[in-house]
């Protein structure tokens, strides 16, 4: 196997959408549609031929007059300004801008974002095309700045971009920081007895408007590892090709559902998994144990993609190893999952993003059937309760959406959930570049899976446990070689999806498995033994 790092020189998928200052072609992506006019209960008010420009130029649309000395647009009030990454967050209402305790998202850096202004307009106003200026002031004192013209017949809509004056920024643009500025002008020349307002609309009304970036490094590492699953007589599928147009896939989706600026991809060597797939709980396992054998510094997650030769385990598209309390460097052996990789890319997407959620210490959305769901979601029936925009598909998503961690569709993510990942992300992105032993030193770990047929199996592997997350009912007894009793805390945890549990031990330092005469597992009034031949001791491999 070549090394973990060289795995992980291997290109990003390239975005699908252009990097261009303020401009965005509009297309559809999967399964979701720009503009989705039955999915609220608002109702188009505005159509719109939107044309970008650079720094002031002059732009075409239909109907459009030439260019007139700046003449403040009359009869049409800003309302909202919302700038969206993934879902949308309110930014000002009603010409102020909104503090913090009046967003409801994280906006971070060097992510392509969509600002919309939203408007309203007086009775009696005249169909025609406005020029709205952006902007952009930075804190090194630079400015940026483009127009959008839209033809304008009546108020914005949330489900409806172009009654909306927007602007697609790109990565680059996006510091902490920075704020803006919106003012709209008449692109036609009023009638003679006819006079503009004195002063355009224009956000904000007073003081300084920041967009509010967050200074934080947002990155996410991922390696999908193939599986091929084989089974003695019969003929079964070859580990899935995840080729250009699949990893394009399993990065934009989980790029746009995530608060990161970026995410890398990698592909390992496919492995071979000969056992049946009734349940993918030993398939995990094993993943995990691989995960310790590559040396896979603390941030990466491991995903497993299968094509089950035996149909899989009923109702499973894919499960994870565990669900992190806290995202921490000793948990590296929980970043783990498996999905199966489906005809339809999207299903196998859909899939993909849930289960990392796991890894990321989410638990299910109720939506109706879910186990083990997260009684703090706020919004009923799963839904995901705002507004959501595609940075890479220009694609604009319904708050009637659900989020990705429940079992219904169609999904998208949440700002709750938005907020509650940015966390774990921010946390893991620190550790980059820390290098292979980026595990803290000196510990290790013995873990054990203890199946529903009653079988277990047990490894150890570098990591930690936290003190905070030690269960009363659950404990190792260790009789040492020179006679010495230990009796060591452990986590008891059950796996999603599946009645599976992790048995997690942290051994003191120095103590090996040639130092253990005998152990015996605990959990309340039950004992086993756990013959210590049967333990397979996981060292990382080393690279060259």
């Amino acid at each position: 196997m070549c090394d973990l790092m060289r795995l992980f020189s291997l290109a990003r998928p390239a975005s699908s959408a252009p990097l261009c200052l303020f401009t965005l072609a509009l297309a559809c992506s999967g399964d979701d549609a720009v503009v989705s006019a039955s999915a609220t209960a608002a109702t188009d008010t505005a159509t719109a031929t939107a044309t970008d420009t650079d720094a002031g130029t002059t732009g075409e649309s239909t109907g459009e007059a030439p260019a007139l000395d700046p003449l403040p647009a009359k009869g049409i009030t800003l309302t909202d300004i919302v700038a969206d990454q993934g879902v949308a967050v309110p930014i000002g209402r009603d010409g102020l801008m909104l503090g913090g305790a009046d967003r409801n998202a994280y906006i971070i850096a060097n992510r392509r974002t969509l600002i919309r202004a939203y408007f309203t307009v007086e009775e009696g106003f005249v169909p025609r095309p406005l020029r709205a200026k952006i902007t952009l002031r930075y804190a090194d004192g630079r400015e940026e700045s483009g127009d959008k013209v839209l033809t304008i017949s009546g108020d914005s809509a949330a489900n409806h971009l172009d009654s909306t004056f927007w602007w697609h920024l790109p990565p680059e643009m996006i510091e902490p920081g920075m704020s803006l500025e919106i003012r709209v002008w008449e692109t036609v020349a009023p009638a003679p007895d006819e006079l503009p307002p004195p002063a355009p609309p224009v956000f904000p009304t007073s003081g300084v408007a920041l967009l509010g970036v967050e200074t934080s490094y947002q990155v996410m590492r991922v390696l999908l590892v193939p599986i091929k699953h084989q089974l003695d007589g019969k003929t079964c599928p070859d580990a899935p090709v995840l080729d250009e147009v699949a990893l394009t896939r399993f990065h934009d989706y989980l790029f746009m559902q995530n608060p990161v600026e970026q995410v890398d991809l990698a592909v390992r060597e496919p492995i071979t998994w000969t056992d049946g797939l009734g349940s993918f709980s030993p398939l995990l396992s094993h993943l995990s144990k691989l995960r310790a054998e590559d040396g896979a510094t603390p941030e990466v997650y491991y995903y497993g993609v299968v094509r089950p030769c035996d149909g899989g385990p009923d109702g499973v598209g894919g499960q994870a190893f565990g669900i992190p309390n806290q995202p921490t460097k000793s948990n590296g052996y929980q970043r783990v999952s498996v999905g199966r990789f489906y005809g339809s890319l999207a299903s196998t997407v859909d899939t993909f993003v849930h289960e990392v959620g796991h890894s990321q210490g989410r638990y299910h959305i109720d939506c109706g059937g879910a186990a083990g769901t997260d009684p703090n979601y706020p919004y009923p029936g799963g839904k995901t309760g705002v507004w959501g925009f595609g940075v890479l598909h220009a694609t604009l998503h319904s708050p009637n959406k659900v989020d990705y961690m429940t079992y219904c569709g169609p999904t998208w993510v949440s700002d709750w959930a938005w907020n509650k990942v940015y966390a774990v992300i921010k946390e893991l992105s620190s550790w980059d570049n820390e290098g292979p032993r980026a595990v803290e030193p000196a510990r290790e770990l013995l873990i054990g899976a203890l199946y529903p047929d009653d079988t277990e199996e047990w490894w150890t592997a570098p990591g930690g446990v936290d003190p905070a997350d030690h269960s009363a009912l659950h404990h190792l007894e260790i009789q040492r070689t020179d006679g010495q009793r230990l009796i060591l805390p452990a986590l008891f945890q059950q796996r999603p999806d599946d009645t599976t549990y992790n048995f997690v031990v942290e051994l003191p330092t120095g103590l090996g498995l040639a130092q253990i005469a005998a152990i015996e597992r605990v959990s309340g009034d039950e004992r086993a033994q756990i013959p210590v031949h049967t333990i397979a001791q996981i060292r990382p491999r080393l690279t060259q």
